[in-house]
């Protein structure tokens, strides 16, 4: 009886710990571009700066895709798509 009721609480929990994990604008849209001009399924993101200049929103970071490619994405206005340039392999 007791797995019965913890499946049910996990069942009626899932919904709302999904709906907690609720991404910021400019981020579901930097992950909506990427998959749709590149094919990548964001895993993370590093050196995020989102900042405010002259009264505009603007985002830098790199993405880090699942197949371990990486982007540097920057976006100087909301109304304008991201810039997107893939990280080259250097060798040191």
């Amino acid at each position: 009886m007791r797995s019965i009721a913890g499946l049910a609480f996990v069942c009626l929990a899932a919904p709302l710990l999904m709906a907690a994990v609720i991404l910021p604008e400019w981020q579901q849209t930097l992950q909506t571009q990427l998959k749709n001009e590149q094919n990548c399924e964001v895993n993370a993101l590093s050196n995020v700066r989102l900042r405010v200049v002259n009264g505009k929103e603007t985002v830098s970071a790199r993405a880090h895709c699942a197949d371990k490619r990486a982007f540097d994405v920057s976006r100087t206005d909301r109304s304008k798509p991201y810039k997107i340039e893939e990280c080259a392999t250097n060798a040191c």
